[in-house]
């Protein structure tokens, strides 16, 4: 049976493959989107990282924050990559621990979730998101990123 720590490895390695990759075809492919305009390929990066980050605050049990970043510098792509690094280490090691209920605040009030049920949640958001990047690519022409090669497969035969 494939573990909640296989799949948050899995997590870490496509966000970072796939942002890596975004990064190579240059800023402007940064303001591509699907439909919605304000839902751009960078605009999609940024939230994966922040949602992240939230994900990773609740699951270590500490007070609600936000992560900030530039989103007008030229190296944002680096700066999601490096917080990326650290939150996903923190948020595999969740995956370890035994899977109590924890309480946590929203923007809609207080709620409790088994930590797998968390960790599940956070895979399944980036999974989404990161189809989401590769959709505003693929309606603008750009088809250099195979979803396939990211895929849980791809990384347990690239861990043999």
């Amino acid at each position: 049976m494939i573990s909640v720590e296989l799949l948050a490895k899995h997590m870490a390695w496509a966000n970072q493959e796939i942002f890596k990759e975004v990064k190579k075809l240059g800023p402007e492919v940064l303001d591509y989107y699907v439909v919605d305009e304000e839902w751009t390929v960078k605009t999609i990066m940024v939230h994966i990282v922040g949602a992240s980050y939230l994900y990773s605050q609740r699951l270590q049990e500490k007070p609600f924050s936000k992560i900030e970043f530039d989103m007008d510098s030229p190296d944002l792509i680096d700066d999601l990559l490096a917080a990326l690094e650290n939150i996903d280490k923190d948020l595999i090691e969740q995956a370890y621990k035994d899977d109590k209920e924890i309480e946590y605040e929203t923007s809609k009030g207080m709620r409790s979730n088994k930590i797998s049920f968390i960790l599940s949640m956070m895979i399944f958001h980036a999974t989404e998101h990161r189809a989401q990047i590769v959709a505003a690519l693929d309606k603008n022409n750009e088809r250099s990123i195979n979803l396939d090669e990211y895929s849980i497969y791809g990384y347990v035969q690239q861990q043999r």
